[in-house]
């Protein structure tokens, strides 16, 4: 399955959701929002196409893992609701709304929203964390920022939000382009 073969339906542990669009497709999987007696929700499905900078072993078991170690660390992140080992799935709590990309996108990035990262930055390398710190990763719901992927990693100064994934979260060089080569996502 690649993002140019939308699937008119897929199935967790034999429940079918209508696929309505592409979300996001990052380094594990492609997430799609999908619909189910009219709840949407977020779908990924991982993939195993090769990735140049990183390397993975079981992927759904590393999205379990980070799952269960952002909850106990409390790091907002939407609720798992199903998992389908076979097909390698995961059904997400669907956070509406635009990701923080879309918002430097329109320059419309609140100060909280640095507030936020940044106290969760400082929070997850206290733990030795670092999360994925590119803004299509995060959205906001009710004055909230969440972290709407579950990878995480041991620190590194050089992954940290402070050294890298702030680069990405204002109209810096790098994200203009990025948003030229990728568009509105």
């Amino acid at each position: 399955m690649s993002a140019m073969d939308v699937p008119a339906v897929l199935r967790v542990n034999g429940k079918e959701y209508a696929v309505l669009r592409l979300l996001g497709k990052g380094k594990g999987g492609y997430t799609w929002l999908a619909e189910r007696d009219g709840a949407r929700y977020a779908l990924k499905q991982i993939h195993h196409e090769p990735c140049d900078y990183y390397q993975f072993g079981d992927k759904l078991a590393a999205e379990l893992r980070d799952h269960q170690r952002l909850s106990a660390l409390r790091v907002p992140i939407p609720a798992l609701l199903d998992v389908d080992r076979a097909a390698e799935r995961l059904l997400k709590e669907l956070i509406p709304g635009e990701t923080i990309y879309q918002l430097v996108l329109r320059d419309a990035l609140e100060p909280w929203h640095l507030e936020q990262v940044r106290s969760l930055s400082g929070a997850l390398r206290a733990q030795g964390l670092n999360l994925d710190w590119f803004p299509t990763n995060f959205m906001c719901r009710d004055g909230t920022l969440y972290y709407v992927d579950y990878e995480c990693n041991g620190y590194m100064d050089q992954w940290s939000f402070e050294e890298w994934g702030v680069r990405y979260w204002s109209r810096t060089p790098d994200f203009d382009a990025y948003a030229k080569e990728h568009g509105d996502l």
